[in-house]
């Protein structure tokens, strides 16, 4: 966009630049961590090559073997929940309990409990038994360096370090996860985020039980600043209907991918039906719509604009307003959605 003084306005473009790069990552085929968890469980056990990188990356003690490998075990501190995802017993009887990354931030309990803390007890309760014990980070090197985590666990070991002791399917696999981190979410807190969003979920379950949000998924009430989505539990508030995907809900405090912010129901792979789809008269009569969401197809009301950064009283009647149209999408699908064609 050119400016009156014959200069280049990028903005625009940057943007630009960042939407479509947005879009390639989210076409790509995902790996998840099952997956790697998977791969190295197979390796540890069956890749002599593969387990010599890995112990000496640990202490450099080769002689001191893998005996077992064990996948997703429980926590052993008291008080904390949630599972290893895995834990290598070696020949003198010491433990290794891995928690392996590859973008995805640290999961948090229905109790508030980070995943990071989880493994520093649970090396702290097999040390009070006189056993040895050492936590590990698995995870691309992109990861490693990213995070804010890293001093919590034990020892650090990146994927490419491992990689030369892999081949054909296995190396591609584990080349796909290294190229998806392009940068692992560690929340910075915002106190306006996490306010706003504790202050919003309380007013939702005082005012709107039927309405159910889900848990913060970062430990210890954190919110970043850029937190502009509310997430519904869809077990718990949409019916699930056989002849269509299972639907996925939430609410956008603001979209700057649309020209609104909106409430809306979300259908995997079905984008390109929004097109020639003929609205349901009974989802208009709500101010209901649809449209692409990525992916998905979106059934949409557009909602007021919230700003998380401001005081959330401030904002009570544009968060009634959203929350009021969430509640009429919900009891719309959840009595109606049986007839709903794509």
């Amino acid at each position: 966009m050119a400016k009156a003084d014959g200069a280049i306005d990028l903005r625009g473009i940057e943007l630009n630049i960042d939407h479509f790069e947005r879009v390639r990552r989210e076409n790509m085929t995902r790996i998840y961590e099952r997956q790697t968890d998977q791969l190295f469980a197979k390796a540890l056990v069956g890749n002599d090559a593969f387990v010599s990188a890995f112990l000496n990356a640990i202490d450099g003690r080769k002689d001191n073997a893998i005996v077992e490998v064990l996948s997703q075990t429980r926590h052993r501190g008291a008080g904390h929940r949630g599972s290893i995802d895995l834990e290598i017993i070696r020949s003198d009887g010491s433990i290794l309990l891995v928690e392996n990354k590859i973008d995805a931030g640290y999961s948090v309990t229905a109790t508030g409990d980070p995943q990071p803390d989880r493994y520093r007890a649970s090396v702290a309760e097999l040390r009070s038994r006189k056993q040895f014990a050492a936590s590990v980070l698995l995870a691309p090197n992109h990861y490693l360096t990213g995070t804010r985590h890293g001093h919590a666990f034990d020892h650090l070991v990146s994927y490419e370090l491992l990689r030369g002791a892999l081949d054909g399917s296995d190396l591609e696999l584990l080349d796909a996860a290294i190229e998806q981190a392009a940068a692992p979410y560690d929340p910075t807190p915002n106190v306006n985020s996490g306010e706003f969003h504790a202050e919003l979920n309380e007013f939702a379950t005082l005012y709107f039980p039927e309405l159910v949000i889900k848990r913060n998924p970062n430990g210890n009430g954190v919110r970043p600043g850029g937190s502009n989505t509310i997430y519904f539990d869809v077990p718990r508030t949409l019916k699930q209907w056989s002849h269509l995907p299972r639907p996925r809900m939430s609410l956008q405090c603001r979209d700057l991918g649309a020209p609104s912010a909106s409430v809306k129901i979300m259908l995997g792979g079905l984008a390109r039906k929004a097109g020639g789809l003929v609205v349901p008269a009974s989802l208009s009569q709500l101010g209901g719509y649809v449209r692409p969401a990525g992916q998905s197809l979106g059934l949409v009301i557009d909602t007021p604009q919230l700003d998380t950064q401001k005081p959330f009283l401030e904002q009570l009647s544009e968060v009634e307003s959203g929350l009021n149209a969430a509640r009429s999408l919900a009891s719309w699908w959840n009595s109606l959605g049986k007839g709903f064609r794509v």
